[in-house]
């Protein structure tokens, strides 16, 4: 019996030892947050949206936007739908917002000079350079005062679709931050804080995963108006693998490891 006990003891002591290091290994590693964002300058040619046809047909200058000319902009737009199960669906409880497919509108913003796709290539695909990833332009979104769009994960158009971009014009506005999250954590980026901020004209921008749940705060004053454009990966190209970098120096995994030996 007492050799049993000591069988026992040493299982136990096994299991501790193997969840210390499962535990260590943890914390020395690092993974990057699946998404990007932040604000890039821009010139006031860049501010320019087209939108309406014929005699509707309107020009709308963000840099001089009025609260009058946003509300026609939002007056011209459908109600916004989301993908469930591979359909769109209308449910204002769920989403209430205001749309412009791509074939209706024309923007002078131009997202290759923006130098926005370097940047997310970099911090999404690890790879330098835009030409490892496609931007279609997808859809003008306005959110007016209690505008929201509650947590969801976007519906991926191809096999190709991997991620979102997000452009924030410079308008006047309160709340609407868009809110991610990732298994346990979370991360805000309250656009319309961090371009109030800012010196001079730009835009804010946020790239994320497909399937990272992501929402839209409720607009609490003005509008909120975004360009959206839907993210491709450019063949040949192919998987990484799982990214990651070490929390500390003074911690990496061979030392973690070699503890353990």
């Amino acid at each position: 019996m007492a050799e049993k006990c000591g069988d026992i003891s040493g299982q136990d002591q096994a299991v501790s030892t193997t969840l210390s290091v499962l535990e260590s290994l943890r914390d020395a590693i690092q993974y990057p947050p699946p998404h990007c964002s932040g604000v890039v300058p821009v010139c006031a040619e860049d501010l320019i949206l087209f939108h309406g046809r014929g005699e509707n047909a309107c020009r709308l200058d963000f840099t001089t936007a009025t609260e009058e000319s946003l509300e026609r902009l939002s007056q011209a737009c459908e109600p916004a739908t989301f993908g469930l199960n591979h359909e769109d669906v209308l449910d204002e409880t769920y989403r209430k917002a205001g749309k412009i497919d791509a074939e209706h509108f024309m923007s002078t913003f131009d997202l290759d000079l923006s130098g926005i796709l370097p940047l997310v290539s970099g911090k999404l695909l690890e790879v330098r350079g835009e030409d490892t990833l496609r931007a279609e332009r997808y859809k003008i979104n306005v959110y007016g005062k209690d505008a929201f769009f509650k947590a969801h994960k976007d519906t991926p158009r191809s096999q190709n679709m991997f991620g979102s971009l997000v452009i924030v014009f410079p308008t006047k506005h309160e709340g609407g931050a868009l809110i991610l999250r990732d298994y346990d954590e979370e991360w805000t980026f309250d656009s319309a804080k961090i371009i109030s901020e800012h010196d001079g004209l730009c835009v804010g921008y946020a790239a994320f995963y497909s399937d990272v749940e992501h929402e839209v705060a409720v607009v609490q004053s003005g509008y909120r108006v975004t360009l959206t454009y839907n993210l491709y990966r450019v063949l040949p190209w192919t998987i990484p693998s799982i990214a990651y970098t070490l929390a500390s120096a003074d911690v990496p995994v061979k030392t973690v490891l070699e503890a353990y030996s």
